[in-house]
């Protein structure tokens, strides 16, 4: 299977803000993820803002899990998983639903995050100080991992190496058994093979830490796509798809031929394909908190 790829750019372009992520309030966690339908102030151009009761911004919180915990740097607070152990938490949606799942992580090598049965993992990269992304497959002699995008950049936090994701939004369609792949705005992998959950699971997001651990600042579950207005809830833009088609495809049409096709037209798309990754609101590297402390330091001699 040919590894798919795209500009290391949406995965490299990280702009550190060490500035408030809030827990609770939609409008500061979204403005927070700059997920362009939850912000509470846009711009002329951005899509319209969804119903607030349709996302569900998730506190981070520990709860019983005793290895994981609440952490804060500065003004940023986050959550950290213990190296070898895993943190979950519950999502939106139901067995037939679509829902859609955006989140912040760092992981170390062998971390991987399972999203309701979609799987990511991270690895160490051809290059020191660097990682890959995989994305897992189901196939006949089990679970295979297929490099996917990159590359992505080691941070240390706290002694340890973690690989420094960029924001990452799957569409996670119960329906037709298939989840896609959003990087910052931009859709990277489609219909991906989605398997049932077992009877009575909930949708769940699961953090496996690797041996270094893993943090979480940020997760955000809704029932519509927050990054484009999409009616039909078929992940892709509706303008596009008005352009493309001079109408959107059925709701019943989310999946298939129809909506394969499209999604490849809109990946290929020259305007698609010059969307930029957004300034997001991350913890501080050991080097950088150092040389902050530094510069504190000399200005108040």
């Amino acid at each position: 299977m040919r590894t798919p790829t795209w500009p290391a750019l949406l995965f490299a372009s990280v702009i550190v803000i060490n500035a408030a992520i809030a827990a609770a309030p939609l409008e500061r966690a979204g403005a927070a993820f700059e997920l362009p339908r939850l912000k509470a102030r846009g711009n002329p151009d951005d899509p319209d803002v969804m119903a607030r009761a349709k996302a569900t911004v998730d506190l981070l919180e520990p709860g019983t899990n005793f290895h994981a915990q609440r952490v804060t740097s500065g003004t940023l607070a986050y959550l950290a998983v213990v190296g070898g152990k895993s943190w979950s938490r519950p999502l939106r949606g139901g067995p037939r639903d679509t829902t859609f799942v955006s989140f912040l992580a760092y992981g170390s090598t062998d971390t991987v995050i399972d999203v309701a049965g979609a799987r990511l993992r991270i690895r160490a990269g051809a290059t020191p100080g660097q990682a890959q992304l995989q994305v897992g497959y189901r196939a006949a002699s089990g679970l295979t991992w297929i490099n996917t995008g990159g590359p992505i950049r080691f941070e240390v936090h706290g002694g340890r190496n973690l690989a420094a994701l960029p924001v990452l939004t799957l569409r996670l369609d119960r329906h037709a058994g298939v989840w896609d792949l959003y990087v910052a705005r931009r859709l990277v992998l489609t219909d991906r093979p989605l398997g049932p959950l077992p009877k009575g699971a909930p949708n769940q997001f699961t953090v496996f830490a690797g041996a270094e651990g893993a943090l979480v600042s940020g997760l955000v579950s809704a029932d519509e796509n927050p990054l484009w207005e999409d009616e039909n809830g078929n992940g892709i833009d509706d303008d596009f798809e008005q352009r493309q088609r001079g109408a959107l495809l059925p709701r019943g049409a989310a999946s298939g031929v129809d909506r394969t096709r499209l999604a490849q037209q809109w990946q290929q798309d020259p305007q698609h394909r010059r969307l930029q990754p957004w300034p997001v609101q991350r913890p501080l590297p050991d080097t950088a908190r150092g040389a902050a402390a530094v510069t504190a330091v000399k200005n108040a001699d």
